[in-house]
């Protein structure tokens, strides 16, 4: 029996273990009841592993007309990178000497040498006194392999030994005010830079939890996360990406035997899979296909418009693990499965397609243009067959067109230079000539200020622009044939229906100033007097074009304009295609009327136009331009897109004769015509205008040139065109050139009779 005096010595101990008991029985209620679905997704992080399964990217597919054959455009490849934790690692000597002759790229390292080479050369030019300056040249000197190999060699011992990183990035481009909070706590082993980063260097800092403190004071972060980065283990370092599979397969098989021996001595060194994008054919086609950026997403062309379809959808694949990471048999596990992305087969012809990048490319190199731009389509049924531009890129490495080089820029050039663009981010042009103007964007030197840089390939990212659908011009003349068919279709000239050219047309009379205060000439200011439609187009005269538009009038002029199709897009199967500018009938002016008919005051895209001509070429029905014959879902769906008729633009007897008149313009130029076969065409040669001011003059034209054939049964419509050449400002020495060159291949191609004598 317990007396009263020993039960009271224990009541308040009772008192107190009842009272942890139900405390504790309180927050097991809390955890297990209110915060349940909290905690057991901590604890499923915890207790299952999780891998995502990746979707394999669609293929884009075309084929060869000849053969029936398919070739791959776009797929997928995987390579292995190889990474290492140094804090892992206790021989770095060993793992590098072992894996240095693996992994050093002579090439690469040659490049590198360049560079320290020039850049080591400007410091030595600086120098005042002259004799030391040619004393540190007379040193100055390129590595030998040998010694490239032994500084690689250096380079990656040093970083397999690095456990902790010397500069740490805490936080960049920070606002002025936050800038002055960090100035004012004056925090050990960090800097500020003028541009507001804020690095901090962990062997400078003899009481990390204070520094951490006064970070996470300003931050307002956790100071215990701070103090973990401030110690600035190395956990990760990137040796090598995209390793030549030969050479991923010999690092397995090192790391596989050193796993067998007692104490390995390859810990701390991983190979790991990287998947990416990889186009076959190099730069064929590249402004059609787009490309995929280090983040997998697809960007420009059929990458970027069905990105959603290609790429698929991740899986997801998660198991019960052990304390160890070891899968539990028993355990539960959800797999859902990957859906890979869907296959899509192009109309491109492989073969065209080459062909005319090759022809394209040989002529933009000829007539030196800006760039250059070439479609061919089946005016029957709207499919794409070519779409070239020249320059390109390959997408493989997209990237390399951001790559720049200094450039020279004379003192009496300085003036130049121009900028545009905002305060904030201004951009600078520099124009090597004007007047015509030919201008490149540059970049200045951070640190010196005459010093300029530019991209190598000149143009930049301009080159990812597909300009076949993504950017209108007027067209000119090119633009002709369309306006005589509408005005044959309506019943308002024939072929061999005349009017006088006997010099040029005065427009637009100023009841005020009793003068006209407009004048409409030939290009090449002569007249031709009695002229026939057919002659009108085969000498390119404005002044005939005028009177034919002057036949239509501007309602009905500007109705067949919306028939052809170029008041709206064609929608071929880019989201990025963009649409000319036609202004309404009701808003034109005397002259602006008249001169639609001959292509300005009027803007298209060249898709625009080829789609126009399909009309012209088909019997009078209009093709919608498609570039997708297929998409193949990997549940076995296929998506075929068939020929699409959007209407009858003129009658049949309509297109026969303009494509008769056609044919008879381009046997008129003794250098586009093509030894045994006919064909139709037009040139255009589009001024450019310059503050309000139509220019003049080799540098300044848009020559475009329109070719179709066989004429009995069309098969094939082409366009050329270049931007600005420098050969000549005429399309028939620089786009028609091109453009035979093409329609000589075809007619060959497609092993078509000769049709002339």
């Amino acid at each position: 029996m317990i007396s009263n005096a020993r039960f009271s010595r224990f009541t308040p101990i009772f008192l107190a273990l009842y009272l942890v008991a139900g405390i504790i029985i309180l927050r097991l209620f809390y955890l297990q009841i209110i915060q349940h679905d909290y905690y057991k997704s901590i604890a499923e992080l915890e207790q299952y592993g999780y891998t995502t399964l990746p979707a394999r990217r669609g293929e884009i597919l075309v084929e060869d007309y000849h053969s029936g054959e398919t070739y791959t455009l776009a797929t997928n490849t995987t390579l292995s990178m190889i990474y290492a934790d140094p804090t892992l690692i206790t021989n770095p000597a060993l793992i590098a000497s072992t894996l240095a002759p693996l992994l050093f790229d002579l090439e690469q390292e040659k490049e590198l040498d360049q560079i320290r080479y020039e850049n080591a050369y400007e410091e030595i030019m600086k120098m005042e006194q002259e004799e030391l300056r040619d004393e540190a040249i007379s040193k100055l000197a390129y590595k030998t392999d040998e010694e490239l190999f032994t500084a690689y060699l250096a380079t990656l011992e040093n970083e397999l030994a690095t456990r902790t990183r010397d500069t740490i990035l805490i936080a960049e481009k920070l606002d002025t005010q936050m800038q002055e909070k960090v100035r004012s706590a004056k925090i050990e082993g960090t800097e500020l830079t003028a541009t507001g980063d804020l690095y901090a260097y962990p062997a400078k800092i003899t009481d990390k939890e204070n520094v951490a403190g006064q970070i996470a004071d300003i931050f307002n972060t956790d100071s215990e996360q701070i103090q973990t980065t401030l110690l600035g283990k190395n956990r990760y370092v990137e040796l090598k990406h995209k390793l030549d599979p030969k050479i991923s397969e010999q690092i397995e098989t090192i790391l596989a035997e050193d796993r067998k021996i007692k104490e390995p001595q390859f810990i701390g060194v991983v190979l790991k899979d990287e998947y990416f994008r990889y186009y076959p054919e190099q730069e064929l086609g590249a402004q059609t296909l787009g490309y995929v950026n280090s983040a997998g997403q697809g960007l420009y062309g059929i990458e970027g418009t069905f990105d959603d379809i290609l790429k698929g959808m991740d899986g997801i694949f998660t198991s019960q693990v052990d304390a160890y990471g070891n899968q539990i048999t028993v355990g539960k596990s959800v797999i859902e499965e990957a859906v890979d992305g869907a296959d899509i087969t192009l109309t491109i012809d492989r073969a065209i397609q080459s062909e005319v990048e090759t022809l394209l490319a040989q002529g933009v190199r000829e007539s030196n243009p800006d760039s250059g731009q070439a479609i061919v389509i089946n005016p029957k049924t709207g499919a794409i067959l070519a779409m070239a531009q020249y320059p390109t890129f390959n997408p493989n490495s997209y990237s390399d067109i951001f790559d720049t080089e200094e450039i020279e820029i004379p003192d009496d050039k300085k003036d130049h230079i121009v900028i545009a663009g905002t305060e904030d981010e201004p951009i600078y042009w520099y124009y090597i000539q004007m007047s015509p103007d030919v201008r490149i964007q540059i970049f200045p030197d951070e640190e010196e200020k005459d010093k300029w840089y530019a991209y190598k390939n000149k143009f930049g990212p301009e080159v990812y622009k597909n300009k076949t659908t993504q950017e209108t011009y007027e067209p000119g003349s090119v633009f002709k044939p369309i306006v005589v068919a509408s005005a044959i279709d309506a019943g308002e000239i024939t072929p061999n229906s005349t009017f006088m050219d006997s010099g040029p047309l005065e427009v637009d009379y100023n009841t005020i100033t009793g003068e006209y205060d407009n004048q409409i000439d030939t290009f090449d200011g002569n007249h031709h007097g009695l002229e026939t439609m057919t002659q009108v187009l085969e000498h390119s005269c404005n002044i005939g074009m005028a009177y034919v538009a002057k036949t239509l009038g501007a309602e009905l002029f500007y109705s067949y304009i919306e028939d052809f199709g170029l008041t709206e897009r064609t929608d071929i199967g880019f989201n990025d295609e963009v649409m000319g500018k036609v202004a309404y009938y009701k808003t034109w002016g005397e002259s602006e009327m008249l001169t639609k008919a001959f292509g300005q005051g009027i803007s298209m895209t060249p898709i625009q136009l080829v789609q126009a001509y399909t009309a012209l070429a088909n019997d009078g029905v209009l093709m919608k331009p498609y570039i997708v014959k297929k998409i193949e879902y990997q549940d076995g769906r296929v998506e075929e897109f068939e020929p699409q008729i959007i209407r009858q633009v003129i009658s049949k007897d309509t297109s026969e004769k303009i494509i008769a008149m056609m044919t008879e313009v381009v046997e008129s130029y003794a250098s586009i015509s093509i030894e045994g076969h006919y064909f139709a065409g037009k040139s255009g040669t589009a001024q450019t205008y310059k503050w309000g001011k139509a220019l003049s003059g080799v540098g300044t034209t848009i020559a475009s040139f329109m070719g179709i054939g066989p004429i009995e049964d069309p098969e094939f419509l082409v366009i050329v065109k270049m931007d600005h050449p420098r050969k000549s400002e005429w399309a028939e020495a620089t786009s028609g050139q091109t453009l035979r060159q093409i329609m000589a291949f075809l007619f060959d191609y497609y092993s078509i009779p000769p049709d002339k004598k």
